[in-house]
């Protein structure tokens, strides 16, 4: 006969909680890792990242893209301008969180259990939760500032060189959050993963 727990006692937790590394997600890490890394050290090395700079080499694209979206700009940088380093350092700070997952899981997308699945959810879902809304926070920035980076493009320019490059760092992060999300409501809620 089952018994009955006293109000506000702890539910017992389940033991038998596992997580495996979905696909999109571990697509998502393969392409967010090195790219927010290669954007974190153009940011942190300036001005020698920059057009002009000693080590420009690897950043070459950052040429146009400093044209397209002014806060990667030359003037930014002189203007001694916080927004972009304060941005890339929580990019850092987003993507020590995406290794750390990684390194819990393996990079083989093995399956967790117990305490390092858990660990390994809240870590990841707590990085993709801020890399969503810094991305939204980078994007209202935009609209409410009146477009002061962005807007002396064209249409074509601004859509395919700022908005569609941009973009995937709202829709896969806003997609896991949810997907995550359902997956830690069910393991707290003693359903375990629905993916194993």
């Amino acid at each position: 006969m089952p018994t009955k727990l006293a109000a506000g006692a702890a539910q017992p937790v389940a033991k038998s909680f596992s997580h495996t590394p979905p696909p999109l997600l571990r697509l998502w890490l393969a392409i967010a890792i090195p790219l927010v890394t290669w954007d974190f050290l153009y940011v942190f090395l300036r001005p020698h990242s920059m057009t002009g700079g000693k080590w420009h080499g690897p950043w070459r694209p950052y040429s146009l893209y400093a044209q397209v979206d002014l806060v990667y700009g030359r003037q930014h940088y002189d203007d001694g301008e916080g927004f972009n380093p304060a941005q890339s350092l929580m990019n850092f700070v987003e993507t020590a969180a995406y290794v750390y997952y990684v390194w819990l899981v393996g990079v083989r997308g093995r399956k967790v259990v117990g305490g390092d699945a858990s660990t390994a959810l809240v870590v990841v879902f707590t990085g993709l939760v801020a890399t969503f809304w810094k991305t939204v926070f980078y994007f209202l920035v935009e609209i409410l500032g009146q477009y002061k980076n962005t807007g002396h493009n064209a249409p074509w320019t601004m859509f395919w060189l700022w908005i569609a490059p941009n973009s995937p760092w709202l829709l896969f992060p806003g997609y896991l959050v949810v997907s995550l999300g359902r997956e830690i409501v069910d393991g707290l809620s003693g359903r375990g993963s629905k993916r194993d």
